[in-house]
């Protein structure tokens, strides 16, 4: 495994994400409180793009909703119906709403694994990840 060196540390500030590209795969470099930590950008339950949804150091998926913990790469919750109030689903028609039901209990079958994260290092300003 080697250094890779992906980003300037002023380029992403606290809080926020960029999204790089290491050895042909996209990583997420996640600012938390001046500390990076870099994951891959493929959601571990239905290969979903996970850099648009950081709050802190949780990211939450936006097709299914699982969060996970940038820091550790933990995932904290499972994924998560959509809500959608029953005023708007009346509104719905009868063969979306059974395609959609069907879809749900193919996701709740599917494993939910925790983050492949990468080491993060920081020298002269520059992000470095190892992959």
């Amino acid at each position: 495994m080697k250094w890779v060196d992906v980003a300037d540390a002023q380029d992403i500030e606290k809080g926020k994400m960029g999204l790089v590209e290491v050895e042909r795969k996209k990583v997420v470099i996640a600012n938390v409180e001046g500390t990076f930590y870099a994951f891959n950008d493929r959601c571990p339950h239905m290969n979903a793009s996970l850099h648009s949804g950081l709050q802190g150091k949780i990211i939450m998926c936006a097709l299914h909703f699982a969060t996970y913990d940038v820091t550790t790469g933990k995932k904290l919750s499972d994924p998560k119906e959509l809500n959608v109030p029953p005023e708007i689903i009346q509104t719905m028609p009868a063969n979306f709403l059974q395609m959609e039901a069907k879809l749900a209990e193919i996701r709740r079958q599917i494993e939910t694994l925790d983050l492949e994260t990468y080491e993060t290092k920081v020298e002269n300003n520059r992000i470095f990840v190892r992959i």
